[in-house]
């Protein structure tokens, strides 16, 4: 199982608090093949401002405390599309490029 994984269900199931180190997260998951040079590796590579990431895990909240960057769904509607009580929003575009707009 990923690490991301892991973290994500320690923190559901409340074994593992945010902020948390990677001496934390490894005590919480528990697990032979995710030692703590590991974890701590795998936070580093996986951070916001790591320009190198591929994947988005955690940020950086303190000197070598993280929290996980949430990815499911939000009680807020603002990242949501709606299209207000008007209706859609009617723009104008030209219906070729340089074309004369309506």
């Amino acid at each position: 199982m990923s690490l991301d994984d892991l973290l994500r269900e320690v923190i559901a199931t409340g074994r593992l608090g945010e902020p948390f180190t990677a001496s934390d997260a490894t005590r919480a998951v528990g697990l032979d093949e995710w030692p703590l040079n590991k974890v701590q590796n795998y936070l580093a590579r996986h951070c916001i401002g790591n320009l190198a990431a591929t994947t988005l895990l955690v940020e950086r909240v303190a000197y070598g405390k993280y929290r996980l960057i949430y990815d499911g769904p939000r009680e807020d509607d603002f990242g949501r599309f709606d299209d207000g009580p008007q209706g859609p929003s009617r723009r104008s575009t030209p219906s070729s490029p340089g074309g004369p707009q309506s």
